[in-house]
């Protein structure tokens, strides 16, 4: 049970990161590979205002995400908008190189150093063989709370048709009056902020480092290849089952009861993409249609 429990710990924060990438690939069209430095903003902008400025929690998490969003905008109007109308690679290099850019300035301003949003010791309640910091149980349930918004704002809103009339007949909606154009930036940006509360999740529980940008990023396009890039919730199921998979494979004892080390757990994503690949191509959840 424990390592299922750590799976929904790692998987939230998969899911995070995932979905943001399966709103701008559903309406764009496009991968955007300078995620992870956009999660790591956030992350270190909770932990520059809550541990360097001294801010309460609450306000740095909430000038984490808006400076999170910032920041994405700003990629936006760099690196995506004067290139994503001409072909849908341009933005794979333009991505890549925006991502060095963010790695070198994080590398710069913060360092090496591991950062830790919150220095206090950790408060765990233990239930049968499961152990569960309260910090965990907290993040756990706010990312199934923002999911849940996620869901209502895209199927009970009218900015929700708005995206599915978009991303299903994008002449006819602009036809009826709706500007892509800012559609776009705001589905954008609104990945920025999945994408930000992520790397502020990853502060809380863990620490944030430069280093990990890359590994969340890969683990975000492992769910939305896996789940298949044209359905949102498809990626979020195949994020915590990535997770999951990943915390099996190195929790359990395997041939003369040896483990796997932790540090092959990172391959496991890039495994299940092969081999989901060979099964489905088209992804697990994949769907021919979508109704707007």
């Amino acid at each position: 049970m424990q390592l299922l429990v750590n799976g929904m710990i790692a998987g939230s924060l998969a899911a995070l990161m995932a979905g943001g990438l399966a709103l701008v690939y559903g309406v764009l069209g496009v991968f955007n590979l300078a995620l992870g430095q956009l999660a790591l903003t956030g992350g270190y902008a909770t932990w520059w205002l809550h541990q360097q400025i001294g801010i309460p929690l609450l306000p740095s998490i909430l000038g984490g995400i808006v400076i999170g969003g910032i920041v994405t905008w700003i990629t936006f109007e760099i690196v995506i908008a004067p290139f994503y109308r001409r072909h849908q690679f341009l933005p794979l290099v333009t991505t890549i190189a925006w991502s060095m850019v963010l790695d070198g300035a994080l590398m710069l301003l913060f360092q090496e150093q591991p950062r830790l949003i919150l220095d206090a010791p950790k408060q765990f309640f233990d239930f049968e063989n499961i152990r569960l910091s309260h910090e965990q149980s907290v993040l756990i349930v706010c990312t199934f709370l923002f999911l849940a918004v996620i869901a209502w704002v895209l199927t009970a809103t009218a900015f929700g048709r708005k995206i599915r009339a978009t991303v299903q007949h994008p002449d006819a909606a602009r036809s009826l009056g709706i500007s892509s154009s800012i559609l776009h930036r705001i589905v954008f940006i609104g990945s920025g902020v999945l994408a930000a509360c992520a790397g502020i999740y990853m502060g809380i529980d863990q620490n944030l480092t430069p280093t990990f940008a890359f590994p969340m990023t890969i683990k975000a396009y492992a769910a939305l290849i896996a789940g298949g890039k044209d359905n949102f919730w498809g990626t979020i199921l195949a994020a915590y089952l990535i997770a999951i998979i990943e915390q099996l494979a190195v929790g359990t004892p395997w041939f003369f009861g040896t483990y796997i080390s932790a540090g092959y757990q990172g391959a496991v994503a890039l495994l299940f993409i092969i081999i989901v690949l060979l099964i489905k191509p088209t992804g697990l959840f994949s769907r021919s249609t979508r109704i707007a």
